[in-house]
């Protein structure tokens, strides 16, 4: 049964399959999306916990977790820039209009026909065919993640190839939204479980970055630094986007698909575990909602005071398996820093972990005032690839590579070389070592 469960405070958005991911407006956590009815929602509202062992203020002070592969499943990572390319513009926008124009094809096809009988057939048809495509792009997604592991393509070749699942995901999701109000309109006959259960299966396909790598292919985003990372049937993307960190993160090896089910509650309690510093921070108001089915996954979205997150629930494994996250830049709160000065320069990383945002800055070791220069970076005994500059104030946020890399600043005839050694993220499911993170927050009964 599809449900709508609006937990620990009010409707914090629209509870919709498949709007996991946010537009480029709407990245923000100060955004808020309007709440929109539904006649098989379920709505609940309390507040946090009271005997939560995070408090706020501990919080504010500890890490983010994140989903993650462990360092010894990873099979390969990379840090690439892309840009707009004319070959996969063309052919991810030959494949979106084709995408539409058999979904305009399809709900013609069912709104012409006057027989109610019929079009329930059409409809059914056309579900299954949703269904069958859902199949389809899993085996293309194992099989990309795979020959990437393997060193078969590159990364510029992934990040196409995902960007255009990403695409028919998101064509399809429409299809379905577009079918199920159809049904609506046939007396005794309801697909909304039908819908619920495939929509939630395409949303493993889709996600904010995905997404943007396609914006960029087509020239719809600047050019922009992605870091990709696998393991076996899982992928880390993260990057920018216009001062807000997103990473998007599947892990297939945690899903137990059709082997069991779980609850709205219990999907709430798997996502607090997992994450209980967001848990304690979230908003009172408007800060979490629920959407998906008993038999497949949840999808719990958490707004709050340093982001948002996005995380699915596997039913049968009842963990998080895949989760987006939002976080402005201001809210990235430094690990540790290292430094290095020549040349009458101090060049400064603060670092959060890898494959995450690294801040530059540069100072004038007399004076201590901000320089305005060229950073390069690289991985040791690599090429190294211009990233920016620091800027009148003498700072710049980039992504960090997966491994250790070195940081080059460059003004006039004075240059000054740092290594870095990011550290690891603070990984949920207890997949790493916890740093500063507090104990799991009680959840309600």
């Amino acid at each position: 049964m599809f449900a709508v469960v609006l937990v620990l405070s009010a409707v914090a958005g629209a509870a919709i399959p498949g709007t996991a991911s946010l537009p480029d407006d709407a990245v923000s956590p100060d955004v808020t999306i309007n709440p929109v009815s539904d006649a098989y929602s379920v709505q609940q509202s309390t507040e946090r916990p009271s005997g939560a062992s995070v408090n706020n203020q501990t919080a504010r002070n500890a890490s983010i977790r994140v989903l993650g592969i462990p360092s010894a499943q990873v099979d390969r990572s990379s840090l690439v820039t892309r840009t707009v390319e004319l070959g996969p513009a063309l052919t991810l926008d030959d494949n979106e209009t084709k995408m539409q124009i058999k979904t305009l094809a399809a709900i013609d096809r069912i709104k012409s026909t006057e027989s109610p009988d019929r079009r329930q057939q059409l409809i059914l048809q056309e579900l299954t065919t949703i269904e069958q495509a859902a199949i389809s792009l899993r085996a293309r997604q194992e099989t990309t993640l795979q020959a990437y592991g393997e060193g078969k393509i590159d990364s510029r070749t992934l990040l196409i190839r995902l960007a255009i699942i990403d695409m028919h995901a998101r064509a399809f999701e429409d299809r379905s939204d577009r079918i199920q109000e159809i049904s609506k309109s046939v007396s005794d006959f309801s697909v909304d479980s039908r819908t619920a259960s495939v929509e939630r299966e395409l949303d493993t396909f889709t996600g904010p970055v995905r997404q943007h790598v396609g914006d960029v292919l087509t020239g719809k985003a600047e050019s922009t630094r992605f870091f990709v990372q696998t393991g076996p049937e899982s992928i880390v993307l993260s990057t920018i986007r216009r001062d807000i960190y997103v990473r998007e993160v599947y892990r297939g090896d945690i899903r137990r698909r059709g082997s069991g089910i779980t609850s709205d509650i219990e999907a709430l309690n798997a996502t607090v575990a997992a994450y209980p510093n967001i848990s304690a921070l979230q908003y009172r108001q408007n800060g979490t909602n629920i959407v998906g089915t008993d038999d497949n996954s949840f999808l719990v979205r958490i707004r709050h005071d340093r982001g948002r997150l996005f995380a699915f629930v596997d039913s049968g494994s009842q963990r998080v398996f895949k989760a987006f996250q939002y976080r402005p830049l201001d809210t990235m709160e430094p690990e540790s820093t290292q430094s290095a000065v020549k040349d009458g320069l101090k060049l400064t990383a603060h670092q959060t972990y890898s494959g995450a945002p690294v801040r530059f800055t540069l100072n004038d070791t007399e004076t201590g005032e901000p320089v305005n220069a060229l950073i390069t970076v690289g991985l040791r005994g690599e090429r190294s690839t211009a990233v920016g500059k620091t800027g009148s104030d003498g700072s710049l946020w980039t992504m960090a590579p997966g491994q250790a890399y070195q940081v080059t600043a460059i003004k006039g005839n004075s240059v000054v070389l740092l290594t870095v050694e990011p550290g690891n993220p603070p990984f949920v499911n207890g997949n790493q070592t916890q740093t500063g993170n507090a104990s799991a927050v009680p959840v309600p009964a």
